[in-house]
Protein backbone atom coordinates (compact mmCIF):
# COMPACT_ATOMS: atom_id res chain seq x y z
CA UNK A 1 0.00 0.00 0.00
CA UNK A 2 1.40 3.36 -1.06
CA UNK A 3 0.87 6.70 0.63
CA UNK A 4 -0.48 9.34 -1.76
CA UNK A 5 -0.81 13.07 -1.07
CA UNK A 6 -2.91 15.06 -3.54
CA UNK A 7 -3.50 18.81 -3.56
CA UNK A 8 -6.68 20.34 -4.96
CA UNK A 9 -8.60 17.12 -4.41
CA UNK A 10 -12.10 18.30 -3.52
CA UNK A 11 -13.48 18.03 -7.05
CA UNK A 12 -12.61 17.56 -10.70
CA UNK A 13 -9.43 15.72 -11.62
CA UNK A 14 -8.11 15.85 -8.04
CA UNK A 15 -11.16 14.08 -6.66
CA UNK A 16 -11.02 11.55 -9.49
CA UNK A 17 -7.36 10.85 -8.70
CA UNK A 18 -8.13 10.36 -5.02
CA UNK A 19 -10.82 7.85 -5.91
CA UNK A 20 -8.62 6.01 -8.43
CA UNK A 21 -5.74 5.57 -6.00
CA UNK A 22 -8.14 4.53 -3.22
CA UNK A 23 -9.65 1.90 -5.49
CA UNK A 24 -6.14 0.49 -5.95
CA UNK A 25 -5.81 0.09 -2.19
CA UNK A 26 -3.49 3.05 -1.62
CA UNK A 27 -3.73 5.30 1.43
CA UNK A 28 -4.84 8.65 0.06
CA UNK A 29 -4.62 12.05 1.74
CA UNK A 30 -6.87 14.40 -0.22
CA UNK A 31 -5.89 18.00 0.45
CA UNK A 32 -8.27 20.89 -0.17
CA UNK A 33 -8.34 24.52 0.82
CA UNK A 34 -11.86 24.18 2.24
CA UNK A 35 -12.39 20.49 3.07
CA UNK A 36 -16.00 19.39 3.05
CA UNK A 37 -15.76 15.66 3.73
CA UNK A 38 -14.18 13.28 6.23
CA UNK A 39 -11.72 11.96 3.65
CA UNK A 40 -10.30 15.43 2.97
CA UNK A 41 -7.82 17.47 4.98
CA UNK A 42 -7.01 21.19 5.02
CA UNK A 43 -4.35 22.15 2.50
CA UNK A 44 -3.91 25.65 1.12
CA UNK A 45 -0.88 25.61 -1.16
CA UNK A 46 -0.54 29.40 -0.84
CA UNK A 47 0.23 29.06 2.86
CA UNK A 48 3.54 27.67 4.14
CA UNK A 49 1.92 26.92 7.51
CA UNK A 50 -0.95 25.01 5.89
CA UNK A 51 1.44 23.04 3.66
CA UNK A 52 3.66 22.12 6.61
CA UNK A 53 0.66 21.09 8.72
CA UNK A 54 -0.69 18.87 5.93
CA UNK A 55 2.63 17.11 5.43
CA UNK A 56 3.00 16.57 9.19
CA UNK A 57 -0.48 15.03 9.27
CA UNK A 58 0.47 12.58 6.51
CA UNK A 59 3.80 11.66 8.09
CA UNK A 60 2.29 11.13 11.55
CA UNK A 61 -0.27 8.77 10.09
CA UNK A 62 1.69 6.97 7.38
CA UNK A 63 5.35 7.52 8.23
CA UNK A 64 6.28 8.85 4.79
CA UNK A 65 5.05 9.69 1.30
CA UNK A 66 5.33 7.55 -1.83
CA UNK A 67 3.45 9.69 -4.34
CA UNK A 68 2.96 13.45 -4.29
CA UNK A 69 0.55 14.92 -6.82
CA UNK A 70 0.64 18.69 -7.27
CA UNK A 71 -2.82 19.19 -8.72
CA UNK A 72 -4.08 22.42 -7.11
CA UNK A 73 -4.59 25.11 -9.71
CA UNK A 74 -6.41 28.26 -10.68
CA UNK A 75 -7.12 29.86 -14.04
CA UNK A 76 -7.07 33.47 -15.18
CA UNK A 77 -8.24 34.36 -18.67
CA UNK A 78 -7.99 37.57 -20.63
CA UNK A 79 -5.62 39.61 -22.79
CA UNK A 80 -2.30 40.10 -21.00
CA UNK A 81 -2.48 43.88 -21.28
CA UNK A 82 -5.81 43.94 -19.46
CA UNK A 83 -5.00 41.61 -16.55
CA UNK A 84 -5.12 42.72 -12.95
CA UNK A 85 -1.67 42.49 -11.36
CA UNK A 86 -2.89 40.90 -8.13
CA UNK A 87 -4.88 38.26 -10.00
CA UNK A 88 -1.84 37.49 -12.16
CA UNK A 89 0.29 37.11 -9.03
CA UNK A 90 -2.33 34.81 -7.51
CA UNK A 91 -2.23 32.57 -10.58
CA UNK A 92 1.54 32.22 -10.29
CA UNK A 93 1.31 31.77 -6.52
CA UNK A 94 -1.08 28.83 -6.78
CA UNK A 95 0.07 27.09 -9.95
CA UNK A 96 3.82 27.52 -9.60
CA UNK A 97 4.79 28.47 -6.05
CA UNK A 98 2.06 26.27 -4.60
CA UNK A 99 3.64 23.23 -6.23
CA UNK A 100 7.06 24.39 -5.03
CA UNK A 101 5.87 24.86 -1.43
CA UNK A 102 4.25 21.46 -1.21
CA UNK A 103 7.15 19.69 -2.89
CA UNK A 104 9.66 21.41 -0.62
CA UNK A 105 7.73 20.34 2.49
CA UNK A 106 7.11 16.78 1.30
CA UNK A 107 10.52 15.97 -0.17
CA UNK A 108 12.32 15.18 3.14
CA UNK A 109 9.61 12.62 3.87
CA UNK A 110 9.41 10.95 0.47
CA UNK A 111 10.50 7.35 0.28
CA UNK A 112 13.12 6.22 -2.20
CA UNK A 113 11.40 5.00 -5.33
CA UNK A 114 8.70 7.64 -4.95
CA UNK A 115 7.11 9.88 -7.55
CA UNK A 116 6.41 13.61 -7.68
CA UNK A 117 3.68 14.23 -10.25
CA UNK A 118 3.03 17.70 -11.61
CA UNK A 119 -0.34 18.33 -13.22
CA UNK A 120 0.56 20.80 -15.93
CA UNK A 121 -1.48 21.57 -19.05
CA UNK A 122 -1.22 21.86 -22.79
CA UNK A 123 -1.02 25.56 -21.93
CA UNK A 124 2.40 24.76 -20.50
CA UNK A 125 3.52 23.86 -24.02
CA UNK A 126 1.65 26.32 -26.24
CA UNK A 127 0.58 29.84 -25.26
CA UNK A 128 -2.82 30.75 -26.67
CA UNK A 129 -4.48 34.17 -26.92
CA UNK A 130 -6.15 35.34 -23.69
CA UNK A 131 -4.47 32.52 -21.77
CA UNK A 132 -1.14 34.17 -21.06
CA UNK A 133 -1.29 34.19 -17.26
CA UNK A 134 -2.16 30.51 -17.06
CA UNK A 135 0.39 29.64 -19.76
CA UNK A 136 3.09 31.58 -17.89
CA UNK A 137 2.41 29.61 -14.71
CA UNK A 138 2.44 26.25 -16.49
CA UNK A 139 5.49 26.99 -18.67
CA UNK A 140 7.31 27.90 -15.46
CA UNK A 141 6.07 24.72 -13.77
CA UNK A 142 7.50 22.67 -16.62
CA UNK A 143 10.90 24.34 -16.31
CA UNK A 144 10.96 24.03 -12.54
CA UNK A 145 10.08 20.35 -12.85
CA UNK A 146 13.00 19.71 -15.21
CA UNK A 147 15.45 21.14 -12.67
CA UNK A 148 13.75 19.24 -9.84
CA UNK A 149 13.94 15.96 -11.75
CA UNK A 150 17.72 16.28 -12.09
CA UNK A 151 18.09 17.21 -8.42
CA UNK A 152 16.04 14.36 -6.92
CA UNK A 153 17.01 11.51 -9.26
CA UNK A 154 20.08 10.65 -7.11
CA UNK A 155 17.67 10.24 -4.19
CA UNK A 156 15.71 7.56 -6.05
CA UNK A 157 12.77 9.91 -6.64
CA UNK A 158 11.38 10.67 -10.07
CA UNK A 159 9.39 13.61 -11.41
CA UNK A 160 6.62 13.18 -13.98
CA UNK A 161 4.70 15.93 -15.75
CA UNK A 162 1.18 15.41 -17.06
CA UNK A 163 -0.31 17.67 -19.74
CA UNK A 164 -4.04 17.06 -19.97
CA UNK A 165 -6.19 18.41 -22.74
CA UNK A 166 -9.77 19.50 -22.15
CA UNK A 167 -11.41 17.59 -19.27
CA UNK A 168 -15.09 17.85 -18.33
CA UNK A 169 -14.51 19.20 -14.82
CA UNK A 170 -15.83 22.74 -15.09
CA UNK A 171 -12.30 24.09 -14.55
CA UNK A 172 -11.68 27.13 -16.77
CA UNK A 173 -15.20 26.68 -18.10
CA UNK A 174 -14.56 23.21 -19.52
CA UNK A 175 -17.88 21.40 -19.23
CA UNK A 176 -17.10 19.08 -22.11
CA UNK A 177 -14.07 16.98 -22.93
CA UNK A 178 -12.56 13.83 -21.48
CA UNK A 179 -14.07 12.02 -18.53
CA UNK A 180 -12.06 12.96 -15.42
CA UNK A 181 -12.29 9.42 -14.06
CA UNK A 182 -10.75 8.03 -17.25
CA UNK A 183 -7.98 10.64 -17.20
CA UNK A 184 -7.27 9.89 -13.54
CA UNK A 185 -7.02 6.19 -14.29
CA UNK A 186 -4.57 6.95 -17.10
CA UNK A 187 -2.39 8.99 -14.72
CA UNK A 188 -2.38 6.18 -12.17
CA UNK A 189 -1.39 3.70 -14.88
CA UNK A 190 1.50 5.90 -16.01
CA UNK A 191 2.73 6.35 -12.44
CA UNK A 192 2.61 2.57 -12.04
CA UNK A 193 4.93 2.23 -15.06
CA UNK A 194 8.56 2.43 -13.95
CA UNK A 195 9.56 3.28 -17.54
CA UNK A 196 7.18 6.21 -17.91
CA UNK A 197 8.72 9.23 -19.67
CA UNK A 198 9.19 12.56 -17.95
CA UNK A 199 6.49 14.36 -19.97
CA UNK A 200 3.08 12.73 -20.55
CA UNK A 201 0.32 14.19 -22.75
CA UNK A 202 -3.22 13.19 -21.81
CA UNK A 203 -6.41 13.07 -23.87
CA UNK A 204 -6.45 12.93 -27.65
CA UNK A 205 -5.77 16.66 -27.99
CA UNK A 206 -2.60 16.30 -25.94
CA UNK A 207 -1.28 13.40 -27.96
CA UNK A 208 -2.11 15.20 -31.23
CA UNK A 209 -0.26 18.31 -30.08
CA UNK A 210 2.84 16.28 -29.19
CA UNK A 211 2.86 14.62 -32.60
CA UNK A 212 2.13 17.80 -34.56
CA UNK A 213 4.65 20.05 -32.82
CA UNK A 214 7.21 17.32 -32.14
CA UNK A 215 7.40 17.97 -28.40
CA UNK A 216 10.11 16.16 -26.48
CA UNK A 217 8.82 13.63 -23.96
CA UNK A 218 11.90 14.35 -21.87
CA UNK A 219 14.58 12.31 -23.62
CA UNK A 220 16.36 15.20 -25.33
CA UNK A 221 16.29 17.36 -22.23
CA UNK A 222 17.51 14.45 -20.14
CA UNK A 223 20.55 14.10 -22.38
CA UNK A 224 21.28 17.82 -22.07
CA UNK A 225 20.97 17.74 -18.27
CA UNK A 226 23.38 14.80 -18.15
CA UNK A 227 25.91 16.59 -20.36
CA UNK A 228 25.80 19.86 -18.40
CA UNK A 229 25.52 18.59 -14.83
CA UNK A 230 26.67 14.98 -14.93
CA UNK A 231 23.38 14.04 -13.27
CA UNK A 232 20.91 11.54 -14.66
CA UNK A 233 17.32 12.39 -13.84
CA UNK A 234 15.98 9.03 -14.96
CA UNK A 235 14.24 7.50 -12.00
CA UNK A 236 15.80 4.37 -10.55
CA UNK A 237 13.90 2.11 -8.20
CA UNK A 238 10.42 0.83 -7.69
CA UNK A 239 7.39 2.80 -6.58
Amino acid sequence: MRTVLISGASRGLGAALAEAFSEDGDQVFAGERNPSGPSQMPLNVRSLASVDDAVRTVVRSAGGIDILINNAGTHLAGPLASLDQDRFKETLDVNLLGAWRLTKAALPHMRSGGTIAMISSLSGLVGLPEDGAYAASKFALEGMSQSLAAEVAPLGIRVLIFEPGRIATGFAGANDGADPAAVARQIVSIIDDENAPFRNPLCETGRTLFETVGIDNGARTEDLVRQVTGKDWRWQGHC
